[in-house]
């Protein structure tokens, strides 16, 4: 039968040796003073800290400040740079939050240009509205400081109705301009038809003056006054501005009447069904 040598304990080793535990303790001294101790600045934002330490590593004196990272955060030199002496250690800590924001959506406006109108006169077609949306933003703060952030995701809660303006561009000369920019109350489809304020038209009422007292000429329009009262801002499309001054015994309901300056402009211009936007 082999009888198994029982491993010797780290004393007989020393007492076969001639060591004593005094001995072997001074020798563990000896080498914690003669390691090398190098001088380590820590900074971090505004604060500052001067460190004496054995560690090799940056970090290993991070590990040994109790100082626990997280991967977001930002060490300079890298952590597993040699430590040396006066070495500056830069920490940058890094916090991540996400939140939810509302947002306006502003409505963009369109604009048409047309030369019925004349150069400066705007009319608003339709009115804009904003919108809202919903955003989860992801920031980042370096030391408290926010650094940057980014969206995750967006979510439109209200879409924003963009406003669709109208803007002239002619420069004819008119008897009534529009003084101001407009705003359309209502559109309606109506069948029209054309007059010049001549004999050859309105004889024998051709005086050149409408029912309102206004003079007659292109941009004064006849109308159904039970419908549309008299001096009435419109927009006709295809035609421009136009003021509801006169009325006509052939003019009755969802009908109007356009004013040329010559008698051939409102034969050319026949019968034909055309949108009015009502003004104010």
């Amino acid at each position: 039968m082999v009888k198994l040598k029982q491993k010797k304990s780290w004393a007989v080793y020393i007492g076969a040796g001639g060591l004593g535990l005094a001995a072997l303790l001074g020798w563990i001294q000896y080498r914690k003073t003669t390691a090398p101790h190098f001088h380590v600045f820590l900074y971090q934002k505004d604060k500052s800290a001067e460190v004496l330490t054995a560690r090799k590593t940056v970090g290993d004196v991070l590990e040994e400040q109790g100082i626990a990272l997280k991967p977001q955060d930002v060490v300079v030199p890298e952590l597993s740079s040699a430590v040396t002496e006066g070495m500056e250690i830069d920490l940058g800590l890094v916090e991540r939050r996400v939140r939810d924001v509302k947002k306006k959506i502003t409505a963009l406006v369109h604009t048409d240009y047309t030369d019925t109108l004349n150069a400066g006169e705007i009319i608003d077609i339709e009115p804009g509205q904003d919108g809202e949306e919903e955003l989860q933003i992801e920031s980042y703060y370096l030391d408290g400081e926010e650094a940057f952030e980014k969206v995750l995701n967006s979510k439109v809660l209200t879409p924003a109705k963009d406003a669709k303006v109208l803007e002239g561009t002619s420069l004819r000369q008119k008897l009534y301009p529009l003084k101001k920019r407009a705003r359309v109350r209502k559109i309606v489809t109506m069948e029209a038809t054309a007059y010049y304020p001549g004999p050859e038209d309105t004889w024998p009422y051709a005086s050149g003056t409408t029912a309102s007292g206004l003079k007659a000429g292109y941009g004064v329009v006849a109308v159904d006054t039970r419908f549309i009262h008299l001096k009435t801002p419109l927009y006709v499309e295809g035609y421009g501005y136009a003021i509801a001054a006169d009325r006509g015994g052939a003019i009755k309901g969802n009908k109007i009447d356009l004013c040329y300056d010559t008698y051939e402009e409102a034969v050319q211009f026949g019968r034909k069904n055309v949108k009015v936007y009502i003004l104010r």
